[in-house]
């Protein structure tokens, strides 16, 4: 199969689980491992949201740029620190549900294909949460000079993406290998869909962001979560 056909799947995955994408998150449904390990994905969520809140404390961005703003889960969170935010996303239903979920009129909603889209304007954050792992390797370097191109002077991205952890993923969803690059996903419905998914570790990350002009300071939660600023060097 096709890179593009890939990522035409992966676009129409998203757009069919956007009903039931946050039962991943809540940990209900088929992403409900139990007490024990739901207390642990909790533990993580409120490390990286913590984090994300200082990071913004810390920097106090007038403007944000949010890709693949998805559901709102973190839209909530950058839109009360800025005075404007944009949140790109490729899905309609996604949205529509982040919309009702966060009703700030200081969030200007654009549906775009990432790989196609470019800012019209610099920013002085771009925010992603659990998308770097949806880009191709190929479009890793391409994918980074769109964050250096909407960032302004002295502006620092920010990223949250999944660490490899066989309990993450719903209880029906086959294991991949670390390093498989393409996963098979599948809806409550039971269909089917084959995405793009990396699944990095820190000191790898930071050393392919090195590679293409990036300093970073990427972390780890004790098991679910990847999490930390990227900073263009000059």
């Amino acid at each position: 199969m096709s890179e593009r056909n890939i990522l035409e799947q992966q676009i129409d995955y998203y757009r069919a689980r956007a009903g039931e994408y946050d039962e991943w998150w809540f940990r209900t449904g088929r992403y409900d491992r139990g007490p024990d390990w739901n207390a642990r994905w909790r533990e993580d969520v409120a490390e990286v949201e913590l984090a994300l809140e200082r990071w913004l404390d810390a920097r106090r961005p007038q403007t944000a740029l949010e890709l693949a703003s998805g559901t709102g889960l973190f839209t909530r969170r950058l839109a009360p620190k800025v005075n404007r935010l944009t949140a790109v996303d490729a899905s309609p239903e996604v949205i529509a549900i982040n919309r009702g979920r966060v009703e700030a009129r200081n969030v200007e909603y654009v549906q775009a294909d990432l790989f196609a889209w470019r800012p019209r304007e610099r920013y002085d954050i771009v925010f992603f949460s659990f998308w770097l792992s949806h880009v191709p390797d190929e479009r890793f370097a391409a994918f980074w000079k769109l964050v250096r191109d909407a960032l302004a002077p002295r502006g620092a991205a920010y990223l949250i993406d999944s660490a490899f952890d066989p309990t993450s993923t719903a209880k029906d969803h086959a294991v991949p290998e670390r390093d498989a690059g393409i996963v098979t996903r599948k809806l409550n419905d039971g269909r089917e869909f084959r995405i793009v998914k990396f699944f990095y570790q820190p000191a790898v990350l930071s050393g392919k962001l090195e590679g293409v002009g990036f300093a970073s300071d990427v972390r780890q939660t004790q098991q679910y979560f990847i999490y930390g600023e990227a900073r263009p060097v000059d």
